[in-house]
């Protein structure tokens, strides 16, 4: 495949022409076309084309396959990330990846600013850091960087990954890393930290070392005010991977890249972790789901299918900063309760209420019978309390129409102590039984909880705005004090 046509061929790691990357996306489809798609994504500043390999087994539905988009050499000279891309397409194909094929689409851009590409340009010929061309209210500014914006406007994926790396194969030393860059790290850091982990500990076990940033240089990551010298230094932009997250609540980890095997190692392990279930969950995929959290309680994405969740985390995420949750002070156990509004008048109306008058407003409210869930709070003297909370933008809410109804569904958590037997769960005021559509589920987490799920499923569009109260009985952790749990369970 490689030929001497490239400006820098016979170097130590050779690299291919842009003719010579067309034709092999081409090969792959020829040989594969049962996995392989290949389009035009866009075109750059001097109209070459900007290519979109997409992999995945065509012969299973689309309906419960994630989304998963990586991109390359967003900074023209950083090849190496173009080559990682390429070898994770030859892997993709090969009978080893066949899980990651059924249950995943992966898409694939390895060259994004081909006009750099033989002139070895860090920027784009217009000079701009396309890596860097984004911002949190508008669109990128050139064509490279707007093709990125539309696939990933198209894909709303679960996991975005932006390779950069070196431009000479191992002519100098670089760092490798994940999670961040060098130029804008305190915007880069990922969501899910214990991810990134799992990709730094995959390379590392193969030989390849792993840079972690702020822990390395023992520095906290966000600035302090007069004394940026003792925080770590970020250039403070906003790059595609924030785009991605910002938008979507993408998982986006930036990757730095010296090794190609090293690369490749990590973008495969993504792709495995994103194909069982995350510490926190119950069923298959990427943390991504959860976007909201309150001490005990948490909004998540609802949907028992990958496209359902996608569309209910999309939706919910634009709308978290209207988001009100009031909490009762849950007893170690018993009960624990929590409601949940999408009106943020509601803050101000709940805060200042007691456990009691709350239920028994709510219930006239909503024309409910609470009186149960009242006379089994009033059995726990600390669970009197309410704590109300709300995640206040500065100045007012974004000037945007609020969101009234979860039209594409919405799940809410409650996080019980580790082995809690779930005994009767209320929706509204009424019992509700376990369904993953509409009803509750309950599993243990790899770190320690119980996660108490209420499935509420897609409402249509409504001029009132949608509000839930859920609450459950629970006995003791099924350890030593199996005796606690039973006297707990017969008392409730």
């Amino acid at each position: 495949m490689w030929s001497q046509g490239s400006a820098d061929s016979g170097d130590l790691l050779s690299y291919p022409s842009l003719p010579e990357l067309e034709s092999f996306y081409r090969e792959l489809l020829d040989e594969f076309s049962c996995f392989v798609a290949l389009e035009k994504a866009g075109e750059s500043v001097q109209g070459q084309p900007i290519w979109l390999l997409t992999i995945t087994d065509r012969e299973t539905s689309d309906v419960d396959k994630q989304r998963v988009l990586m991109v390359g050499q967003e900074h023209g000279q950083e090849r190496s990330a173009s080559l990682v891309l390429l070898e994770l397409a030859r892997w993709l194909v090969t009978p080893e990846a066949a899980e990651i094929r059924r249950s995943q689409s992966v898409g694939l851009m390895p060259v994004v600013n081909p006009d750099s590409w033989e002139d070895l340009r860090f920027n784009n010929v217009n000079d701009v850091n396309l890596y860097a061309d984004y911002s949190l209210d508008g669109e990128p500014t050139q064509p490279e960087s707007r093709a990125v914006a539309d696939v990933l406007a198209r894909m709303k994926p679960e996991l975005f990954c932006s390779l950069h790396g070196t431009e000479f194969g191992w002519k100098y030393r670089m760092g490798e890393s994940n999670g961040f860059s060098w130029t804008t790290s305190q915007f880069d850091r990922a969501h899910s930290r214990l991810f990134i982990e799992e990709i730094n500990r995959a390379a590392e076990s193969a030989g390849f070392p792993q840079d972690r940033g702020e822990e390395e240089a023992e520095r906290i990551l966000p600035w302090l005010p007069e004394n940026v010298h003792h925080s770590y230094y970020s250039g403070q932009r906003i790059t595609s991977c924030v785009h991605a997250y910002h938008r979507y609540h993408t998982l986006a980890n930036t990757m730095e890249v010296h090794h190609s095997l090293s690369g490749l190692i990590r973008c495969r392990r993504m792709l495995e972790l994103g194909s069982r279930p995350w510490r926190t969950e119950a069923v298959a995929g990427y943390p991504v789901r959860t976007m909201f959290q309150q001490d005990e309680t948490f909004v998540a994405a609802y949907g028992q299918t990958a496209a359902e969740r996608r569309a209910s985390r999309v939706e919910l995420w634009a709308h978290t900063d209207q988001f009100v949750v009031a909490r009762g002070v849950n007893e170690p156990v018993g009960m624990a309760l929590s409601a949940f509004s999408l009106d943020p008048d509601d803050f101000d109306r709940w805060r200042s209420l007691e456990i009691d008058r709350f239920l028994q407003q709510f219930g006239e409210e909503h024309g409910v019978d609470l009186s149960e869930i009242r006379a089994r709070c009033q059995r726990y003297p600390r669970f009197q309390s309410l704590r109300c909370d709300q995640i206040r933008p500065k100045g007012e809410l974004q000037a945007r129409p609020l969101l009234r109804a979860a039209s594409q569904g919405l799940a809410l958590r409650l996080r019980l102590p580790n082995r809690s037997a779930v005994q009767r769960v209320w929706l509204d005021g009424r019992p509700i039984a376990p369904s993953p559509g509409d009803g509750y589920e309950s599993w243990q987490t790899a770190n320690g909880f119980t996660i108490l799920q209420v499935n509420i499923p897609p409402r249509g569009k409504s001029g009132q705005f949608q509000r839930h109260l859920i609450a459950a009985a629970y006995g003791a952790p099924r350890t030593d004090q199996g005796n606690l749990a039973a006297t707990e369970t017969n008392e409730l």
